[in-house]
């Protein structure tokens, strides 16, 4: 429960300047209808049949019709139904399930005893009263499969479905981005589900996962718009999500982890101290595609709010004090030593930092960060490198994520980047747990020179999502532990997810493949 932050009273320092130059950047979604591409029945004694897309059967008391869309989809479904038999004497008494997955399908919604709300379920019981019946269902579902389930109708009559359809919804045309063409079909794959799932998760803001938070996170941001970069181009909706973390904050100035934006926005009282700093590393590349003074202007002050921020959060040696270590949240991994990390994080951000304060001609800090950032890196080598054990140790901890990040961190020495992620490809426990970890690990994989190992890696991981029968990618995946969940129960985990779907930048921007 590392992500829940309840602040009673909490008043987010607003800016309605940059609110409102937000909402203007505000897009139209697009729209495509869609419709079922296999239905099957299953009867109330267990018997189970395919239904012929011109098949209309006919449902009885706990009958159940599963619809399959083909496609993870993301939008409003209509279903038209009907009556066989004699007069309707009494409701149809209805229930749906929505599914991004068939194991999430297959899930038993009164099992989940997590710690997540169980409202996140995708799931409705409705009565209709007069038959036939258009049923435009209000709620916006994330999902490729629909179980629609007889509780109970009359011996007088049965239930028709005659048709269902699904108004899809995105901020961009999930056609529009050229597929990869690398010659290697797995890579072309990865590629292609990766477009799909950042398409799916690209709405008013970018979402994190369209079926759970439904909500605007700054660590997701960062990623979805470098794949953004390389596809969609649609650089308007990364400067509303940029405005949006300026415009509604903590009331010292840091950036929310995350924020609402309905009915309006409002910073959430979560702060994760990772998170914060990847407001500066977003500007700047954001920046770096388009120029855009606005927003240089605009959110340079904030960016650098939060490095001073962090900067105050280091302790008289130095390091990361108590609360940043607890506040940083880097994978889903409770037993992680986070502490190097956080220092770690800093630094990386701190070249970003340095990068805008150049932007901007911003003389004092242009001065004051490189040495700061020379005096983290000497700490950082002196604290947490181990020459025995052959890789950076954070309190007695050997780690993946640690490495990832002290070699991101860019120490200065090639060599031993390589050893560190070599050690890291050896460790076997604190296991990276997400896509989030997973996609530093390639990005530290390649800035050690191991190309080859962090294709290998890209193939491994993503690939076993997809051999798992993903359509788009997923929020928490270990293929050693296919159904670990974070929250106490897989029914809730997010098959859709904003931080998977950097696969696309790296095939682009990072990675050729067989290097």
């Amino acid at each position: 429960m590392a992500l829940i932050s309840i602040i009673e009273d909490f008043h987010p320092l607003n800016s309605p300047r940059l609110l409102d130059r937000a909402a203007q950047l505000t897009p139209t979604l697009s729209r495509r209808s869609c419709k079922p591409a296999s239905l099957c029945l299953l009867r109330a004694d267990g018997t189970e049949e395919s239904v012929p897309p011109e098949g209309l059967p006919e449902l009885r008391r706990g009958d159940s019709l599963c619809l399959d869309f083909g496609e993870h989809l993301v939008g409003y479904v209509t279903l038209e139904l009907d009556c066989a038999g004699s007069h309707q004497d009494a409701p149809a008494f209805l229930s749906l399930r929505f599914a991004e997955t068939r194991k999430e399908l297959e899930q038993d919604p009164a099992a989940f005893d997590g710690w997540l709300s169980r409202s996140w379920i995708q799931e409705e019981t409705l009565h209709v009263d007069l038959l036939p019946h258009r049923l435009a269902l209000p709620r916006r579902y994330a999902f490729r499969y629909l179980r629609l389930t007889v509780l109970d109708t009359s011996p007088k009559y049965r239930l028709v479905l005659r048709s269902a359809e699904c108004r899809a919804v995105s901020a961009v045309d999930p056609e529009a981005a050229e597929p990869l063409a690398s010659g290697d079909a797995l890579l072309d794959r990865i590629h292609a589900v990766s477009l799909k799932t950042l398409a799916e998760c690209m709405q008013e803001e970018f979402e994190d996962g369209p079926k759970r938070d439904r909500r605007l996170w700054m660590g997701d941001l960062r990623l979805q718009a470098l794949s953004n970069a390389v596809s969609f181009r649609n650089f308007d909706l990364v400067k509303r999500c940029l405005y949006l973390f300026g415009g509604t904050r903590f009331p010292d100035g840091r950036v929310a982890a995350n924020l609402f934006t309905r009915p309006v926005p409002e910073a959430d009282d979560t702060f994760l101290f990772d998170y914060a700093l990847m407001f500066p590393v977003a500007l700047e590349e954001y920046l770096r595609e388009t120029g855009d003074a606005e927003a240089l202007a605009d959110l340079y002050g904030i960016a650098m709010e939060q490095v001073d921020y962090a900067l105050s959060e280091l302790d008289e040696t130095g390091r990361p004090n108590a609360q940043a270590v607890h506040d940083c949240f880097i994978d889903w991994c409770d037993e992680l030593d986070k502490e190097a990390c956080a220092l770690a994080v800093l630094i990386y951000a701190l070249d970003y930092a340095l990068a805008l304060a150049r932007r901007k001609g911003d003389e004092a800090r242009i001065e004051a960060l490189p040495p700061k950032a020379a005096a983290l890196r000497r700490l950082a080598l002196d604290r947490y490198w181990s020459e025995e054990a052959g890789c950076f140790v954070s309190n007695g901890q050997q780690a993946p994520a640690t490495q990832v990040w002290m070699v991101l961190a860019d120490l200065g020495d090639p060599v031993r980047d390589r050893r560190a992620m070599e050690a890291a490809s050896r460790m076997t426990g604190l296991r990276m747990n997400t896509p989030y970890m997973h996609h530093y690990y390639v990005m530290a994989l390649l800035k050690a020179g191991m190309s080859r190992q962090a294709e290998r890696h890209l193939k491994d991981y993503w690939g076993s999502m997809l051999d798992a029968g993903a359509d788009t990618f997923w929020e928490c995946w270990d293929p050693t532990e296919p159904d670990q969940s974070p929250y106490g129960g897989l029914i809730v985990n997010s098959f859709c997810h904003a931080w998977s779907c950097t696969p696309a930048y790296i095939l682009r921007r990072c990675l050729r493949p067989s290097d």
